[in-house]
């Protein structure tokens, strides 16, 4: 029963970050086009890349 529990929460914890990295996506959008403000759009494409890699290993 631990096992399924374990599995059941890290799908959670995956959904939170692939909701998480498609808002950053949508902020990076619009702060390229709108803001066009690169410091802010690399920080920003920073923190996406980070959540990114958090995804890749959880689903690996």
């Amino acid at each position: 029963m631990s096992e399924v529990l374990q599995t059941q929460r890290n799908l959670e914890e995956l959904v939170k970050l692939l909701r998480i990295y498609f808002q950053l996506d949508e902020i990076l959008s619009f702060a390229t086009f709108e803001l066009e403000d690169n410091e802010v759009v690399a920080e920003i494409s920073a923190v996406k890349d980070r959540v990114r890699k958090v995804i890749e290993k959880l689903i690996s």
